[in-house]
């Protein structure tokens, strides 16, 4: 993978500077046992007093090689700004990182809301407060799951043509008979969703009971009432079986994530922002949470992008990448990113969730979501009442 060298993030557009810092929270019961139970976590926020602070770089290089001349935007430990501000959790892809949407995080906070990035000890890789790196299991993660990461290849597709042709006009029975199928066909890995409800909720616990003498002193300006998640591929998951499962969670959105989840049957009640790609081998698969929905819900589909197009290496990659899968029993190149212009990516990302954010967490009027401003040339947009 190449990175763009002495690469800036893109600067957030709200008026607050960005703070970073790090953690280290106990883990929930769930982690019992486990050989590093402890739950990572990198937090953003509204900041002040930050010059002549340092910038924070993008990812440690023993994450991430070659990302090591990525500048963010945010300010390490730079004192938190006046005020009480929402918290959102956020939850990456699965094999992935606390950083891997801090454009999105770095934008948010920048507008007045906390965004706590939660990590999963052996399920990505995390830089620890004291500098050092745990790295993501693939070798264990490749014995627990290599039969369903190998059924996922073709179920996913075939999921996703059916959408597009029988799907598209069949009823609700043959939706849920279709979906129940792929849920029975990855056991582990709906299980395994409930562990991530349960390290958010963790690390939503340290985080509120933060020791008073600490630096920065994040939890003394967090508004307890006024919480919200969102997530990537698995992390959206995670997001949306938090609305199911926390009554401290009000809205929830889920960026291109597979609704994994033992409680799939019951319809989401709580605001709702789906975001997918179309890809044509595992695109439009998210929208099922979205038909079933029964409160305020918001669903984009992304036109000529991919599952990597959900993530920051929009603006990280030099040079796109291609993996060669056996769909059908034929070789298929699938791109890292589409073909959908990475500046305009971001945007609709940025924009999407800082006004839904907005209107379910701060009360205010829509600037996006419910206006005519949603750009038609490169999604398509549906709203539920």
């Amino acid at each position: 993978m190449k990175f763009k060298t002495r690469c800036r993030l893109r600067t957030p557009t709200g008026s607050y500077p960005v703070g970073c810092t790090r953690y280290l929270f106990p883990g929930s019961a769930a982690r019992a046992g486990d050989l590093f139970g402890d739950l990572p976590a990198l937090c953003f926020y509204p900041a002040t007093e930050v010059t002549g602070r340092p910038i924070a770089i993008y990812a440690s290089e023993g994450i991430l090689p070659g990302a090591g001349s990525i500048q963010t935007n945010s300010y390490r430990a730079a004192p938190v700004s006046e005020g009480s501000f929402p918290l959102i959790l956020f939850n990456h892809g699965f094999s992935l990182m606390c950083e891997s949407n801090t454009i999105q995080c770095e934008e948010l906070a920048s507008h007045g809301y906390v965004v706590l990035s939660i990590g999963h000890p052996s399920d990505g890789s995390y830089e620890l407060p004291d500098g050092k790196v745990l790295l993501f299991d693939s070798r264990g993660m490749m014995h627990l799951y290599r039969k369903e990461a190998a059924s996922g290849m073709e179920i996913f597709p075939a999921y996703a043509a059916w959408l597009r042709a029988r799907g598209s006009s069949t009823d609700d029975e043959a939706h849920r008979a279709v979906y129940q199928r792929i849920i029975e066909a990855q056991p582990k890995m709906t299980a395994h969703s409930e562990l991530w409800v349960q390290d958010s909720l963790a690390a939503l616990q340290g985080l509120l009971q933060q020791d008073s003498t600490a630096s920065p002193k994040v939890r003394e300006h967090i508004d307890t009432s006024h919480i919200g998640a969102f997530g990537m591929s698995y992390g959206g998951s995670t997001a949306l079986n938090l609305l199911q499962s926390s009554p401290l969670i009000l809205a929830g959105a889920d960026l291109d994530g597979f609704f994994y989840s033992p409680r799939w049957q019951q319809p989401i009640e709580r605001p709702l922002l789906i975001m997918q790609n179309d890809s044509p081998y595992a695109g439009h698969i998210v929208v099922f949470p979205y038909e079933h929905a029964t409160g305020p819900a918001y669903l984009i589909t992304c036109r000529d992008s991919t599952h990597g197009n959900f993530t920051d290496y929009n603006e990280l990659l030099a040079e796109n990448l291609s993996s060669i899968v056996e769909i059908d029993g034929e070789q298929v190149s699938i791109p890292l990113l589409g073909a959908i212009d990475p500046d305009v990516m971001e945007s609709i990302l940025n924009r999407a969730l800082l006004d839904f954010f907005n209107i379910y967490l701060k009360g205010r009027t829509s600037e996006f979501l419910q206006t005519t401003r949603v750009p038609q040339a490169e999604i398509e947009y549906r709203i539920s009442p």
